[in-house]
């Protein structure tokens, strides 16, 4: 197979052949042959990372979401994927200008007191610059690239033909490509739209403020500045804060709240994010988490966020619950309902339960305040995906979201513990879920209605189909095929026994009563006979109990 005859010779393909093939030519080489080597690798991280860099911000993307999948990839590339950001250099301001203009509605001196035409930082998706208004001060204005979703459709397309050659290769048997390559675009979709990016924003902040868990006004996120913000552009409020980990951060932390207090109601802002709203900041890494002069946390670019329905958002804490109590056999029935098998798929549940509790148990082993919170939970979504359980990728950012988190508490306070703090936390969601909050009330009454005006009619057809004898019952028993062969065998075994036996028994009347010669050949004929099927028995029956 042609190189041109997979990517039908477009100049962005070759760009993108050239490039994997100066880093990694054997990989190429067997995507191209449909995994006819003898086995298909990744190459490796570092390779990776560099392959991904050059070829742009749709394969930039592909890294950054495979960094949330601690499921499929090992710990050298995760790390190193994590660390992965786009090197692209600036777009020049006479071309970005003319777009912005067009998405403000009026020219930028209109729109702005002041407008630093240098930007600050530049992204694969956007380029930042420093501008001001009358009534907000210094903002962050945020500016689409020209250009770039023609980029990002070109991309598509040609990303999607990789992944399903990549996967009829033997790697393709570990790892959804196809999926992955839906994940990639459909996060890179939304990334286009900054009006995604500014609701995600205003709904973090409202989940701030009415949490219980978080002091008012101790973490909060910049302002959006609606009249500005829309489809290619998004306007917040600057922010002149330092890293929460550098001296600076820790410093105004410890004249404030105190470090202490403050990896407090981070976990708790959290907790909020994860088990009530399920709805979630998914990278607060330290360069996102900005301290001010009075030791208040700003949390940045509410651009990759999770989701989780409400189902799940209640199976995740139940699974949380059982993981901290240590609780083996109700992690795994948690566990199939999040990740339930693929279609068609079994999951031997004994062993998968054995692993679980190994893993409970090798955790858990130390002091809470040396556990690894986060490194457990991506052990678990490992265990699952070999256990042959499809892990939604929401979970991956739940990990990933968990991991920074974790990490930025253990820098500030050595002492601590993930799973310590939540032990408290966990007690208040669970009160609050007893007290049936409006959400699930409303949900409680929408099924007691559809079960009051459903059941008088499926009873009704229930009657109907006794009355005309119409009414079938399918039972499936599993296994019951290799019951109905040890039946068999054993009525089989049974038959030659009473055989053997009428056997002897007529050979032992004959020999007594018969007088005549040739009564007594057929009785002795009749004694050989049932010897060997008696011996046969024997035999079978033994290596039936050998089985």
């Amino acid at each position: 197979m042609s190189v041109l005859s997979v990517f039908d010779g477009s100049s962005r393909a070759l760009e993108i052949v050239r490039i994997v093939s100066r880093h990694e030519w054997s990989f190429l080489s067997q995507l191209l042959n449909r995994g006819d080597a003898s086995e298909t690798r990744l190459p490796l991280p570092s390779v990776l990372c560099n392959i991904l860099t050059e070829l742009g911000p749709v394969y930039v993307k592909l890294g950054q979401l495979l960094s949330t999948r601690p499921d499929l990839l090992g710990d050298d590339y995760i790390a190193a994927l994590s660390q992965l950001q786009a090197d692209v250099p600036a777009v020049p301001w006479e071309q970005l200008k003319p777009q912005l203009e067009q998405e403000l509605g009026c020219s930028v001196d209109e729109a702005f007191s002041t407008f630093d035409e240098m930007p600050i930082a530049a992204g694969s998706v956007g380029q930042v610059y420093r501008a001001t208004l009358p009534e907000l001060g210094a903002v962050a204005v945020k500016a689409l690239r020209p250009g770039i979703a023609a980029q990002v459709e070109e991309d598509g397309r040609l990303l999607r033909k990789i992944a399903a050659l990549a996967a009829a290769t033997s790697l393709g048997s570990l790892y959804d490509f196809v999926g992955l390559a839906d994940q990639v675009l459909e996060a890179l979709v939304r990334e286009l739209d900054f009006r995604i990016e500014a609701s995600n924003t205003l709904r973090l902040q409202r989940s701030l403020e009415e949490s219980n868990f978080v002091p008012n006004g101790q973490i909060r996120l910049p302002q959006v500045v609606k009249s500005l913000s829309g489809r290619s552009v998004l306007v917040l409020e600057w922010i002149e804060g330092a890293s929460i980990l550098s001296p600076a951060g820790r410093e105004a932390l410890e004249a404030g709240p105190g470090l202490v207090a403050t990896t407090t109601a981070l976990l708790g802002a959290f907790v909020q994010q994860y088990f009530v709203d399920g709805f979630f900041h998914a990278d607060p890494h330290p360069g996102n988490l900005k301290v001010l002069a009075d030791g208040k946390v700003i949390l940045l670019d509410a651009g990759m966020v999770g989701q989780f329905d409400p189902r799940t958002r209640s199976n995740l804490l139940d699974l949380v619950l059982a993981l901290i109590n240590q609780d083996g056999a109700r992690a795994t029935d948690v566990l199939e309902q999040i990740a339930p098998p693929a279609r068609g798929g079994k999951v031997d549940r004994q062993h998968l339960q054995r692993q679980l509790d190994q893993l409970i148990a090798l955790s858990f082993s130390k002091p809470l305040e040396e556990l690894n919170f986060a490194l457990f939970l991506a052990s678990l979504l490992q265990l699952a995906n070999r256990s042959g359980l499809r892990v939604p990728g929401t979970l991956g950012l739940f990990v990933k979201s968990v991991t920074n988190l974790e990490g930025v508490g253990n820098s500030l306070n050595p002492a601590f513990s993930f799973t310590g703090e939540m032990q408290p936390l966990v007690a208040q969601l669970l009160a609050r879920a007893v007290m049936l909050p409006q959400e699930r009330l409303m949900q409680f009454g929408l099924d007691l209605r559809n079960l009051t005006i459903d059941s008088p009619r499926q009873l009704s057809q229930l009657l109907r189909r006794f009355s005309s004898d119409e009414l079938v019952f399918a039972i499936q028993l599993e296994g019951l095929d290799a019951m109905r062969a040890s039946l068999d065998r054993m009525s089989q075994r049974v038959s030659l026994a009473i055989l053997v036996a009428s056997l002897l028994l007529s050979a032992t009347v004959m020999a007594t009563l018969a007088q005549q010669p040739l009564l007594r050949d057929v009785s002795e004929g009749l004694f050989v006979g049932a010897t060997l099927f008696g011996l046969w028995l024997i035999v079978s029956l033994l290596r039936s109990s050998r089985r």
